[in-house]
């Protein structure tokens, strides 16, 4: 089977819903996160009142909002501050969130809620993607918080803050990166319960 990527992208979360989570000022129509969320019709974003604030409150609410409504776990895209608050989530409502796609997480530091997320492992398979210029968040940080929450950990060189100032389009590096974390979420034991297809 040939690789297109508006076929595969709905494949790779083929029987889950999906969440998107934006970060501050949300993902505007040429972000990789828009362009996906168009791709997969039964996807949802979160509610936020002020896109411009970093309230992790208000973005925890927005996300524990839309999994409420859903009658089986998730998969979480996530991107920038709503990285941040989709761990802090994944962390207190695991049953809830059947993968977690961490995508350019913001420093805590930056916003003083380092202490308010998970300081252990998360019961969640997470990967964490971070690039090697991204100006929100150092690599080392990155990879200091994808081996405290026990998640894969992806560096990629020098596409800044994986936003639509890089120019990704649909980014068929991180479509490939979803489909394999989903894969592995499906193929756990945890999930095998529910009789969703692992797609090949």
């Amino acid at each position: 089977m040939s690789f297109t990527t508006n076929f595969y992208l709905p494949r790779a979360v083929e029987n889950l819903p999906v969440l998107i989570v934006p970060g501050l000022r949300n993902s505007d129509d040429r972000h990789w996160q828009s362009l996906w969320q168009a791709r997969l019709p039964h996807s949802k974003r979160i509610h936020v009142d002020d896109w411009n604030t970093p309230n992790l409150a208000e973005w925890q609410a927005g996300i524990t909002a839309e999994l409420a409504n859903l009658d089986k776990p998730a998969v979480v895209i996530a991107h920038s501050f709503g990285a941040l608050a989709s761990a802090a989530i994944a962390a207190e409502f695991p049953e809830k969130i059947a993968a977690l796609l961490l995508v350019a997480p913001a420093d805590p530091d930056k916003f003083g809620i380092a202490q308010q997320l998970p300081q252990d492992f998360l019961k969640v398979n997470t990967k964490v993607i971070a690039s090697s210029d991204d100006p929100w968040m150092s690599e080392q940080k990155a990879a200091y918080w994808a081996l405290l929450w026990g998640a894969d950990y992806l560096r990629i060189k020098q596409v800044g803050h994986i936003n639509s100032d890089s120019n990704l389009g649909l980014w068929p590096e991180g479509v490939k990166q979803l489909h394999q974390l989903v894969r592995k979420a499906k193929a756990s034991f945890k999930f095998s319960s529910l009789n969703i297809a692992v797609a090949s």
